[in-house]
């Protein structure tokens, strides 16, 4: 009866536990699958809140050009005469005045270059922070790929590990081995362990740092990323510098800069030219004690007003100091070039040189770590090779595996950086799989 009763219990329970389960498994944070780079730096464009900054910076320049050569407000003016204001004509009782200030064209015209230059500058700050941002994200992402590598090799020379500990530990059973042999495996699988640790550690920061530049909750998972293509160099280093000069934003920037200091100099020395005002008078007369035509009859008159700029105190400062902000962008401008060339260089050599070991790593070094370590393991396990013999040919193997993937890594790195520094668009780049 017993039996009965606990079986049906057992059968009613079991759906309840199957939706505990199955709503357990629902809350489960949701890892997200292979990473692209292309939507990561397509998300940074569109959420990464410095970029979003900028560009409404550039879009307000914009709105400032138009605004920049528009004629100053006029002035309206209501005069109110007392009684004492008496003319020919009869007694002035109110006067209307309307005048605006029109500066000399070219000064207006030099105002309008000002702010266009200014806007241009603001619109390849923007496009230079796009490219920061993408090298950023482009590196974070390539560091991700090193780091889940890395994990990946160490996962499985950890295997590699316990086997060679198992084996240890059955020649120290039957007294072929010893002790020392077994403690080293074990020493030599926790260093590994630690290896692990600190690699698992170092991709929280990675994933950390991609979720702050692509505006996301900084505890959303990143999945693993996808094994990068291999990039092919196809232009010489001179061809390189060459679409710096023509691409890099920041020697866009510094030569809108370097325009705006040149207007900036002709307005100055423009305040030489008058600017003018004119107006417009009505008076409001009343009826006088005359009995001519036009007793009591309202007046008009249009003034006409020039400045007239004559201290030059004033003037040949402004002068002065226009022309040496000219001297300033322009050697600014000289040094944006000059970092753009070292940039370029650099870039470009440590992609050749990184490249090169890499290919060696893959089909010199590998192989024959691996081989080394094959060889000594077999022989270890027949009782033909010391047991200090396989620890060194495992660190041998387990660090050109990590080599390998760390300078592919620089590889691909390097040739971001030599996007960044030649401001090409990185969906313009031709890779190899």
């Amino acid at each position: 009866m017993m039996k009965k009763m606990f079986t049906a219990i057992l059968i009613l329970t079991i759906p309840f536990f199957s939706i505990i389960s199955s709503a357990q498994a629902e809350e489960k944070p949701q890892i997200p699958q292979t990473l692209h780079l292309q939507d990561l730096i397509q998300q940074a464009l569109e959420k990464n809140p410095e970029i979003l900054a900028v560009k409404a910076e550039w879009l307000a320049s914009k709105k400032r050009i138009l605004a920049s050569w528009a004629l100053p407000d006029p002035v309206g003016e209501y005069d109110f005469m007392g009684s004492m204001v008496e003319t020919r004509t009869g007694p002035q009782k109110n006067r209307f005045v309307i005048s605006q200030d029109v500066p000399f064209p070219a000064k207006l015209w030099e105002k309008r270059k000002i702010a266009k230059a200014e806007s241009e500058a603001a619109y390849a700050r923007y496009r230079a922070l796009e490219r920061d941002i993408t090298d950023k994200l482009t590196r974070l992402y390539y560091e991700l790929y090193y780091i889940d590598a890395s994990l990946d090799t160490l996962a499985e020379v950890k295997g590699l590990l316990k086997k060679i500990e198992g084996v240890a530990q059955a020649r120290y059973s039957n007294r072929s081995g010893t002790q020392r042999d077994v403690a080293k495996a074990e020493t030599e699988f926790s260093m590994n362990l630690e290896k692990l640790y600190m690699l698992e550690q170092q991709r929280e920061s990675v994933t950390a740092q991609m979720n702050a530049l692509l505006d996301r909750d900084p505890m959303a998972a990143i999945g693993k990323v996808t094994l990068p293509g291999k990039p092919v160099l196809k232009k010489t280093l001179v061809e390189l510098i060459n679409l710096a000069v023509q691409n890099r934003q920041e020697i866009k920037e510094a030569e809108a800069m370097a325009s705006k200091t040149r207007y900036s100099k002709r307005l100055a020395q423009l305040a030489y030219l008058p600017d003018m005002n004119v107006g417009f008078e009505y008076v409001r007369v009343g009826s006088g004690t005359t009995t001519e035509s036009n007793d009591g009859k309202n007046s008009w008159m249009i003034p006409f007003k020039v400045n007239l700029p004559i201290w030059q105190n004033r003037i040949i400062p402004e002068i002065q100091e226009a022309r040496k902000l000219e001297e300033a962008q322009k050697a600014k401008l000289l040094a944006a070039k000059n970092q753009t060339f070292f940039e370029v260089k650099d870039a470009y050599y440590r992609f050749e040189s990184a490249s090169k070991i890499a290919d060696l790593y893959e089909v010199a070094v590998i192989p024959q770590a691996q081989l080394a370590f094959s060889a000594d393991q077999a022989g270890y396990e027949s009782n033909k090779s010391s047991f200090l013999d396989l620890l060194d040919s495992e660190r041998v193997y387990l660090n050109a595996r990590l080599s390998g993937v760390r300078f592919y890594t620089e590889a691909l790195k390097a040739y971001a950086d030599l996007v960044w520094a030649t401001g090409l668009d990185l969906n313009d780049i031709k890779t190899e799989s």
